[in-house]
Protein backbone atom coordinates (compact mmCIF):
# COMPACT_ATOMS: atom_id res chain seq x y z
CA UNK A 1 0.00 0.00 0.00
CA UNK A 2 2.75 2.44 0.95
CA UNK A 3 4.61 1.62 -2.25
CA UNK A 4 1.52 2.43 -4.32
CA UNK A 5 1.18 5.83 -2.63
CA UNK A 6 4.86 6.49 -3.30
CA UNK A 7 4.41 5.53 -6.97
CA UNK A 8 1.47 7.91 -7.29
CA UNK A 9 3.47 10.81 -5.88
CA UNK A 10 6.37 10.02 -8.19
CA UNK A 11 4.19 9.86 -11.29
CA UNK A 12 2.32 13.13 -10.96
CA UNK A 13 1.17 14.66 -14.19
CA UNK A 14 2.53 18.10 -14.91
CA UNK A 15 0.92 19.98 -17.71
CA UNK A 16 3.35 22.45 -19.23
CA UNK A 17 2.93 24.30 -22.44
CA UNK A 18 5.98 24.40 -24.74
CA UNK A 19 7.08 27.82 -23.48
CA UNK A 20 6.94 26.74 -19.81
CA UNK A 21 8.84 23.59 -20.66
CA UNK A 22 11.48 25.66 -22.46
CA UNK A 23 11.89 27.97 -19.44
CA UNK A 24 12.07 25.11 -16.94
CA UNK A 25 14.63 23.30 -19.11
CA UNK A 26 16.87 26.35 -19.29
CA UNK A 27 16.56 26.95 -15.55
CA UNK A 28 17.61 23.35 -14.99
CA UNK A 29 20.58 23.72 -17.34
CA UNK A 30 21.67 26.97 -15.70
CA UNK A 31 21.33 25.57 -12.17
CA UNK A 32 23.34 22.45 -13.10
CA UNK A 33 26.01 24.65 -14.69
CA UNK A 34 26.20 26.73 -11.52
CA UNK A 35 26.46 23.56 -9.44
CA UNK A 36 29.26 22.26 -11.65
CA UNK A 37 31.25 25.45 -11.07
CA UNK A 38 30.87 25.04 -7.32
CA UNK A 39 31.77 21.35 -7.59
CA UNK A 40 34.79 22.04 -9.81
CA UNK A 41 36.31 24.54 -7.40
CA UNK A 42 35.60 22.38 -4.34
CA UNK A 43 37.22 19.36 -6.00
CA UNK A 44 40.17 21.55 -6.95
CA UNK A 45 40.49 22.61 -3.30
CA UNK A 46 40.38 18.97 -2.15
CA UNK A 47 43.07 18.04 -4.69
CA UNK A 48 45.28 20.88 -3.43
CA UNK A 49 44.86 19.59 0.12
CA UNK A 50 45.71 16.08 -1.09
CA UNK A 51 48.89 17.35 -2.76
CA UNK A 52 49.86 19.14 0.44
CA UNK A 53 49.11 15.97 2.41
CA UNK A 54 51.37 13.95 0.11
CA UNK A 55 54.14 16.51 0.62
CA UNK A 56 53.74 16.32 4.39
CA UNK A 57 53.90 12.51 4.28
CA UNK A 58 57.13 12.68 2.29
CA UNK A 59 58.45 15.23 4.77
CA UNK A 60 57.49 12.87 7.61
CA UNK A 61 59.24 9.94 5.96
CA UNK A 62 62.40 12.01 5.43
CA UNK A 63 62.31 13.24 9.03
CA UNK A 64 61.96 9.69 10.34
CA UNK A 65 64.83 8.44 8.17
CA UNK A 66 67.11 11.30 9.14
CA UNK A 67 66.44 11.22 12.90
CA UNK A 68 69.11 9.63 15.04
CA UNK A 69 67.88 6.74 17.11
CA UNK A 70 68.05 6.73 20.87
CA UNK A 71 70.32 4.62 23.07
CA UNK A 72 68.11 1.57 22.67
CA UNK A 73 67.98 1.91 18.87
CA UNK A 74 64.40 3.21 18.77
CA UNK A 75 63.13 6.37 17.18
CA UNK A 76 61.86 8.97 19.63
CA UNK A 77 58.37 10.12 18.68
CA UNK A 78 58.54 12.89 21.29
CA UNK A 79 60.61 14.98 18.90
CA UNK A 80 58.80 18.33 18.38
CA UNK A 81 59.49 18.31 14.62
CA UNK A 82 57.92 14.87 14.18
CA UNK A 83 55.01 15.88 16.37
CA UNK A 84 54.42 18.97 14.23
CA UNK A 85 54.51 16.98 10.99
CA UNK A 86 52.17 14.32 12.39
CA UNK A 87 49.78 17.07 13.46
CA UNK A 88 49.84 18.57 9.96
CA UNK A 89 49.17 15.18 8.36
CA UNK A 90 46.26 14.54 10.71
CA UNK A 91 44.80 18.01 10.14
CA UNK A 92 45.03 17.77 6.35
CA UNK A 93 43.39 14.33 6.29
CA UNK A 94 40.51 15.55 8.47
CA UNK A 95 40.07 18.71 6.40
CA UNK A 96 39.97 16.81 3.09
CA UNK A 97 37.40 14.37 4.48
CA UNK A 98 35.32 17.25 5.86
CA UNK A 99 35.30 18.98 2.45
CA UNK A 100 34.23 15.77 0.71
CA UNK A 101 31.33 15.29 3.12
CA UNK A 102 30.37 18.95 2.85
CA UNK A 103 30.28 18.70 -0.94
CA UNK A 104 27.96 15.69 -0.76
CA UNK A 105 25.70 17.47 1.73
CA UNK A 106 25.56 20.59 -0.46
CA UNK A 107 24.56 18.47 -3.47
CA UNK A 108 21.76 16.82 -1.50
CA UNK A 109 20.53 20.20 -0.27
CA UNK A 110 20.78 21.66 -3.77
CA UNK A 111 18.69 18.83 -5.23
CA UNK A 112 16.10 19.00 -2.44
CA UNK A 113 15.64 22.74 -2.92
CA UNK A 114 15.29 22.36 -6.67
CA UNK A 115 12.85 19.48 -6.27
CA UNK A 116 10.78 21.54 -3.86
CA UNK A 117 10.84 24.57 -6.14
CA UNK A 118 9.87 22.82 -9.36
CA UNK A 119 7.91 19.80 -8.18
CA UNK A 120 6.36 21.24 -5.04
CA UNK A 121 7.56 18.35 -2.88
Amino acid sequence: MAQQVHMETCTRNYELNPWQLFVVTWRLIISETAWNFVRFFRIWEIRQLQKRLDQEKIRLANAVLERPTGQDGRLSLKDPDLDLILGQVSFLEEEAEHLRKELQAKRRTFLEKRRAKYLGE
